[in-house]
This record gives C-alpha cells, sequence and structure tokens, in this order.
C-alpha cells in the first residue's frame, strides 16, 4: 500500500487601487494530496500505511466473502508508508504592487524514470480529460480510458461496492476498511485540499485521483510487462494504484468522494475518495497476464 503525502504551499498577493485608497491583501494557497492503495488482506490502520501485496491468491476466482470469512492468503508483504514530506514555502517580501489574481496549483510528483529503455513505454503527449456528466459516468470513464490502452475490458459500475465506499468515505478517516460484506475486493483511497473554496469540486477531484494521481503519478514506474511477479527490490508504494486500476481481472468499481473538514482526513478542508474492486487486483504470481503493455494512447490529464 502506498501512501504519501505532499504539502505545497502557494502564496498569491493582491493590491487594488480605489476610491478609499491603498489596501493590501495577502492570501495563502494550501494543496495537499495523499494516496493510498491496499489489497485483500491487509489491515486497517489509524493513519495511512503502506499496500499489501499478497503472494498468492486464493484457490477459488470468485473473491467475494460471504458472511462466512475465508482464511487469508498464504503469505503477504507488508510495506511500511513513508514519512510525510513538508514542503516549505520560500520567504517572499510583502509589497503594495499589482498583482494577478491567486492561482491554485496542485503539487507535482516526478516519477523516477525506468531502469531501462523500453518499446512499450506509455506516449509522451498528452491532452486534457473530459470531464462532464455525472459523478458515477465520469468515475467510470476515468478508469476504462487507462484500461483501454492497457488492453483491459471496461468496469461497469457496481452499487454496492459504491455504497461501501461511501460508508467510509463519510466516516473521513484515512484508512482502510474491506470489512463490509465480507471483505474479498481491492481498494484505492486518495484525498485531496486546499484553503480555498472546494465545494465544487467533488467530480473533478474524484476524476483527478483516478487519473493524475493513481494512473499518471505510477505508470512510468511500472517496467516489468509480462513478469509474473515484480522484482523483490521493487517497491509496491511506486505503482500499487496503477496495477489496480489498470487489472485486467477487474471487473467492477465502485466509487464515493464525499467532503470532509479540516483536521480529519487532512488538516485542510477536502475531497476524500475510496474506490473498491472486484474482483480484487495485485495477486501475486498474476502480474504478467493482468497488467498488460499500453498500446501507446496520448496521457490525459485533470
Amino acid at each position: 500500500m502506498k501512501a504519501s503525502v505532499i504539502l505545497a504551499t502557494t502564496g498569491a498577493m493582491l493590491a487594488m487601487a480605489g476610491p478609499l485608497g491603498k489596501r493590501v491583501m495577502e492570501t495563502d494557497w494550501v494543496v495537499q494530496v495523499v494516496t493510498v492503495t491496499v489489497t485483500e488482506g491487509a489491515s486497517a490502520a489509524a493513519e495511512p500505511t503502506g499496500a499489501v501485496f499478497i503472494a498468492q491468491p486464493n484457490r477459488h476466482d470468485d473473491r467475494r466473502r460471504t458472511s462466512t470469512r475465508r482464511s487469508r492468503p498464504t503469505s503477504a508483504v507488508v510495506v511500511p508508508a513513508p514519512q510525510p514530506t513538508v514542503v516549505a514555502p520560500p520567504a517572499q517580501a510583502t509589497t503594495v504592487a499589482p498583482a494577478p489574481a491567486p492561482v491554485e496549483t496542485e503539487p507535482v510528483e516526478q516519477a523516477p524514470a525506468p531502469s531501462s529503455s523500453s518499446s512499450t513505454a506509455p506516449a509522451q503527449n498528452t491532452q486534457p480529460a473530459s470531464i462532464s456528466g455525472e459523478y458515477e459516468e465520469v468515475m467510470l470513464e476515468q478508469h476504462n480510458i487507462h484500461r483501454r490502452n492497457h488492453s483491459a475490458s471496461d468496469l461497469t459500475w457496481d452499487s454496492t461496492l459504491a455504497e461501501y465506499a461511501t460508508t467510509i468515505a463519510n466516516g473521513c478517516v484515512f484508512a482502510h476498511d474491506m470489512t463490509q460484506g465480507g471483505g474479498g475486493y481491492g481498494q484505492n483511497l486518495a484525498s485531496w485540499g486546499s484553503s480555498s473554496d472546494i465545494s465544487s469540486r467533488q467530480v473533478q477531484t474524484g476524476a483527478a485521483g483516478v487519473t493524475n494521481q493513481w494512473y499518471n503519478g505510477e505508470v512510468m514506474n511500472w517496467d516489468f510487462y509480462g513478469d509474473a511477479n515484480p522484482p523483490s527490490g521493487s517497491s509496491p508504494q511506486l505503482w500499487g494504484h496503477f496495477t489496480q486500476v489498470v487489472w485486467a481481472g477487474t471487473e467492477r468499481v465502485g466509487c464515493a468522494t464525499v467532503s470532509c473538514p479540516a483536521g480529519t482526513v487532512l488538516g485542510l478542508p477536502s475531497w476524500y475518495t475510496v474506490c473498491n474492486y472486484e474482483p480484487a487486483g495485485n495477486f501475486g504470481g498474476q502480474y504478467g497476464t493482468n497488467v498488460l503493455p499500453p498500446r501507446g494512447d496520448a496521457t490525459v490529464t485533470v
């Protein structure tokens, strides 16, 4: 499971001359982004933890649990999450001068380059994603546009998985919970917050969690197409969300993005996104047949 916390701060100063004389106003925009993923067998934690990647799948293809919970896999690798990284803002002198309107920027994390070049690398050209329609429609498309690029079939919306996601997200606790319905499904979490007014950004934030954070933020870290398992030295923190999004064996998804007050999920007001997947991905020994090479479609951003 991956958890990364990026706190980026931008400041913009406004000065306006009007009938009442000169005024100076300073506005700080603060953005936090947290992502994490988990697969079946992970334990809930009080704060973001690492990812649990199952070394051996259960013998049964149907991984939905009933009221009688099935036994856990024979072994699992638990990866601790890295410590949060705080980026301090540079010192700025306050001046009384016209300034452009403040612009909110999201932090950008530079993904490490693959260890070797590959002809299957995703296309470098990018284009903005079209964000229109209802939440369910947008979240499905943001998953499926990437799955098509990796020759995986489109996901369908599962209202039960979405209900589970809503219950978890409404708790405003950034921790995995796959106990509802007996478990057996995979789960990705993401959160984004800002000191600005974010009340109208539910759909955009949910879509950005899928595309900008889970896919674009990790796809370049995966260079193991065709391998049953990634190398033992490879950290699942770098690619676990991506592999779940494009996992060919996953058929259904249900998501929720809810507003959480400051001091809960993040220190700022935030949108908290939970997506549940069934059948779950990230099973040891199955990566080669479920994480397929990209076709080279243009990368989209939200």
